[in-house]
């Protein structure tokens, strides 16, 4: 039960906030191309689970440190003399990430879920 309760239950507001993203974009797409075809729905469908699919992606790429450069030269430069070197700031980031929740599951899932909605939509036309 621990791994479901770590990837995926979350604040609920991290997942209003991707349903609604995904939502917004849907509308937005809808209007563009027309609400008339039932093709319209599947590629808005598959279009904002794609985005907000990335979006949760982007946020694992930034959890693993892949920014933590910027980060580093950020604080350097506001707040000098605050960590030694870039090694010793990854490793503090290191220590703060093991112990904080995943804050990107919410957007991957829903992003997942929607496009799988969108494509099984797909599937049935």
């Amino acid at each position: 039960m621990s791994f479901f309760r770590r990837f995926f239950f979350h604040s609920w507001k991290r997942y209003l906030t991707g349903l609604l993203l995904a939502a917004a974009l849907v509308l937005w797409i809808l209007y563009q191309k027309g609400f008339d075809r039932l093709l319209c729905y599947v590629e808005a469908l598959t279009t904002a689970g794609a985005v907000v699919l990335l979006i949760g992606l982007l946020q694992l790429v930034a959890y693993l440190g892949a920014f933590d450069t910027f980060g580093y030269g950020w604080k350097y430069i506001t707040k000098y003399g605050q960590y030694r070197d870039l090694v010793e700031y990854n490793e503090k980031q290191r220590e703060k990430r093991a112990q904080g929740e995943l804050v990107f599951m919410p957007f991957i899932t829903v992003g997942f879920l929607i496009l799988a909605a969108g494509l099984l939509l797909r599937l049935a036309l």
